[in-house]
């Protein structure tokens, strides 16, 4: 459909800055060009293949997305994409807000503040940003309860080094439960809050 690297092993490779309509949303504020494995049995999940290493301009504070993150951008149901895609301009800002509502280490609102503010940095529309914030804000609580509610079951969203090639036509679901019944971990995070966390008022 678009430019798509195939690996060897036939799974979906592309970077972020390039395929999947996102030619718009050159990274800016992050310090490298990520790329992403689809899970083709959704067609809807990726994993990162390379960390997003992402730097707030404003406090020059940095947030590292791992490799092995598996994300769905923003996380638009099928009734609202007539108002907001699920890839543009808030594309990088979506992986890093998605990251940050499953680590936890932030606050939600903290996690939402930096949304709105890495929106801010990739000149999302004014209207995007609303709707995208206004979305989060009111409506993605279930979200963020039910990543702590899988964390804590053992549930994982980070690949380790070794079950990231992903096997074809899987799906993230499918997968996720395989990786769960043979008690895969996880990478643990730094401890601590991270100073990322806290943004200066505007």
């Amino acid at each position: 459909m678009h430019r798509l690297a195939l690996l060897a092993t036939a799974t979906l490779v592309l970077p972020l800055s390039a395929g999947i309509a996102m030619a718009q949303a050159q990274p800016r504020m992050a310090k490298n060009t990520p790329r992403l494995q689809l899970f083709q049995g959704d067609g809807l999940n990726f994993v990162l293949v390379d960390p997003l290493i992402y730097e707030i301009k404003r406090t020059g504070q940095v947030i590292t997305v791992p490799a092995g993150f598996v994300t769905d951008f923003a996380s638009v149901p099928w009734y609202a994409r007539s108002v907001i895609n699920v890839l543009g301009r808030h594309s990088i800002p979506a992986i890093v807000h998605d990251y940050l509502y499953w680590e936890q280490r932030c606050s939600r609102e903290e996690a939402d503040a930096i949304l709105k503010e890495a929106m801010t940095e990739y000149e999302s529309s004014t209207f995007d940003q609303k709707v995208v914030y206004y979305a989060v804000t009111y409506g993605a609580g279930g979200a963020w309860d039910e990543n702590a509610q899988d964390r804590k079951s053992g549930y994982i969203r980070v690949l380790p080094e070794e079950h990231r090639n992903v096997p074809l036509n899987t799906d993230w679901e499918s997968y996720r439960q395989s990786l769960f019944d043979l008690n895969v971990k996880e990478p643990a995070p730094e401890p601590g809050k991270p100073a990322y966390c806290t943004l200066p008022s505007p």
